[in-house]
């Protein structure tokens, strides 16, 4: 993997994906995972939401979320979530006999994590500080920041699609991690 100094680059290869049909509760999955980002000290960032009316079915709703971290003077830490709903419509259930507004719709979220060396530029400039980074990131540093951060970084971002899946009582509630 080609790693650029100062630009974030992908942790997991493919991004995880929870997909889901049916009734769910969809303003508390959205304050689930906010308050996880922020108790994680993960900075939060919305910088899309877009709901539209498409079909008589319902609205099509995507929203791009992300959470970024100073890990260290170094290193950044990056979390992108992406939502997709189709055919989103509230609608009223009873659970233990009350009704309660929830939405149903079609869902899909995906999880990216991301990792950048090098974000305060320090080893940017002339040529003998860009190889004196690179040399310092794969030689002296490699193992530190591919265990210690980037599988940190992984685990998390496995948790965190564990608890949404936990949320809506998915079959597949559970993972490995």
């Amino acid at each position: 993997m080609a790693i650029k100094l100062g630009e974030p680059f992908p942790i997991l290869n493919i991004p995880l994906t929870v997909r889901y049909r049916g009734v769910f509760d969809y303003d508390g999955l959205y304050k689930m995972m906010h308050a996880w980002l922020v108790s994680k000290r993960f900075v939060f960032h919305e910088e899309s939401y877009k709901d539209k009316a498409s079909t008589p079915a319902g609205n099509e709703i995507q929203a791009k979320w992300k959470g970024e971290r100073k890990v260290t003077e170094f290193i950044k830490e990056y979390i992108r979530i992406e939502f997709h709903l189709w055919d989103y419509a509230e609608v009223e259930i009873i659970k233990d006999g009350r009704k309660i507004k929830s939405g149903k719709a079609r869902l899909e979220i995906k999880f990216f994590a991301d990792l950048e060396l090098d974000y305060s530029q320090r080893f940017a400039g002339d040529d003998f500080s860009k190889r004196l980074g690179k040399f310092y990131v794969e030689k002296i540093i490699y193992w530190d920041w591919r265990i210690k951060y980037a599988n940190a970084l992984e685990y998390l971002v496995y948790d965190l699609h564990t608890k949404v899946k936990k949320y809506l009582n998915m079959d597949t509630g559970s993972s490995a991690y």
